[in-house]
């Protein structure tokens, strides 16, 4: 949880997730920001200090995150992270354009590569 340091108000959430993608056992790096303090680079912020928090307590997994493929924010963020595109997978979710959460929205997948996160950590 992000709060703001004059008011205590909530900013936003990140953390990671256990998932299992193709098999293999990988943590899911996710963040949510209010809508009203998008832009000031606290999903970068929130991302970095959990990928200084997988480097220390998880180094050994692999990390992943995804978003919706409109999610144009998030997928820069992911950038910023120092991700890189891994396809396209299908889940619950928004679709550019169509109302209500549909089965099989496509999501950007994202792959951190081998010991990024250490090389984060590092900086």
């Amino acid at each position: 949880m992000v709060r703001d340091r004059s008011d205590a108000s909530l900013i936003g959430r990140g953390g990671f997730s256990l998932v299992e993608v193709d098999g293999e056992k990988m943590l899911e790096l996710g963040w949510a920001v209010r809508d009203s303090r998008t832009g000031r680079g606290y999903a970068t912020e929130l991302g970095t200090a959990a990928l200084h928090w997988a480097a220390r307590y998880q180094p050994d997994l692999p990390i992943v995150a995804f978003t919706e493929v409109h999610n144009r924010a998030s997928r820069a963020v992911a950038e910023r992270l120092g991700m890189h595109t891994a396809g396209i997978i299908q889940r619950a979710g928004l679709v550019e354009g169509q109302s209500g959460i549909k089965p099989d929205a496509p999501f950007a997948l994202y792959r951190l590569r081998p010991r990024k996160a250490t090389e984060i950590a590092e900086r």
